[in-house]
């Protein structure tokens, strides 16, 4: 594959993509055998301009649909004024978030965590600490992450 012309949107082919993987990624699961190139709500299109419905949400994380105005624009907003700093240190967009999730879940506190598996380990040992000896349930064919503690609350074989 060349390098990319500045301006021009170019689609590799998928068996472009697929030696690119063949070269430099790890192969720690199967792909299904489509290139996504665009989304809007909760449609997908692929290199080939057929439309499908994404009933994963992104695997879970586009809850409001791919590409949603509102999500673009706090995006692009934020991402003009700072992208990340670490919770380390005081922002007030992570302050807020933190307040408006409290205030309208449990009343308690929150934990802003990175990933995933960072969320599910930290859920371990919260659960752990307030019930040593208690079981911990997980939903079966589930995916919790690729830490050790993450992949221990995965059932089934994972690599």
């Amino acid at each position: 594959m060349s390098a990319p012309t500045p301006g021009v949107v170019h689609h590799a082919s998928l068996e472009e993509l697929r030696e690119l993987e063949r070269s430099y990624v790890i192969p720690t699961y199967t792909r299904n055998p489509v290139q996504f190139v665009r989304g809007s709500g909760c449609r997908l299109w692929d290199s080939d301009g057929n439309e499908y419905l994404d009933f994963l949400a992104g695997i879970s994380v586009l809850n409001v649909g791919h590409c949603h105005p509102r999500v673009v624009e706090a995006v692009r907003e934020q991402a003009g004024r700072l992208t990340h700093a670490t919770n380390l240190y005081y922002t007030q967009p992570a302050l807020e978030l933190s307040a408006r999730l409290a205030e309208s879940s449990l009343k308690g506190k929150v934990f802003l965590a990175n990933s995933g598996a960072e969320a599910t380990e930290a859920a371990i040992k919260l659960t752990r600490k307030a019930r040593p000896g208690g079981k911990i349930v997980v939903l079966q064919d589930a995916f919790h992450g690729r830490t050790y503690g993450a992949l221990s609350a995965t059932p089934q074989e994972s690599k």
